[in-house]
């Protein structure tokens, strides 16, 4: 009996659950709604890495200017434990190398957060984004570079498919980037 109760509460967990969340190869697609009172805003990302680990983010939100016309920045985030600095540090030159090896050159934001902990972003707005969004479409994967050394590896296997469904959730499509 404990097992078919078990059953049933996962399996109605986990429709709920698909309702915002897909994984495809080593990225994952979230969608969180707010209802804004006027109106019902949706906040489509696609992330890979996190859990502790630094990790590659873009987002886009249904309110907002898209594809083909604006392209969602690309973020390269990392967040430390209470009482500890980033690796990144504000102002940092950084660059990102793909496969092919293309590159973008970035710099390093830090801040600190309302909770106190320290961050770095390393930010690919519009309209480099959309280079940046078009490399990893084409790569396997590209490496963020800090005074030579690799701080961190992004694979980039189901990016694609985790970018139209990213933009897809949003009312967008991949055009600009998926041609």
């Amino acid at each position: 009996m404990r097992l078919i109760i078990f059953c049933l509460l996962a399996l109605s967990a986990g429709s709920a659950w698909a309702d915002g969340y897909w994984e495809y190869g080593s990225w994952r697609v979230t969608v969180q709604e707010i209802d804004t009172g006027e109106d019902l805003r949706r906040t489509c990302s696609a992330v890979t890495g996190g859990d502790g680990a630094p990790s590659a983010v873009s987002s886009m939100s249904n309110g907002d200017a898209g594809p083909p016309d604006y392209f969602p920045v690309v973020l390269i985030r990392e967040q430390a434990i209470r009482h500890h600095q980033t690796v990144l540090q504000d102002g940092q030159p950084v660059y990102i190398r793909f496969d092919d090896e293309d590159v973008m050159d970035g710099v390093v934001e830090g801040f600190v957060d309302d909770e106190g902990f320290a961050n770095a972003e390393i930010a690919f707005d519009h309209p480099q984004s959309q280079w940046v969004l078009r490399a990893m479409r084409k790569n396997g994967q590209f490496d963020v570079v800090v005074n030579g050394e690799v701080f961190m590896y992004v694979f980039l296997d189901g990016f694609t498919a985790a970018y139209l469904k990213m933009a897809e959730e949003c009312g967008f499509t991949g055009a600009g980037v998926i041609d």
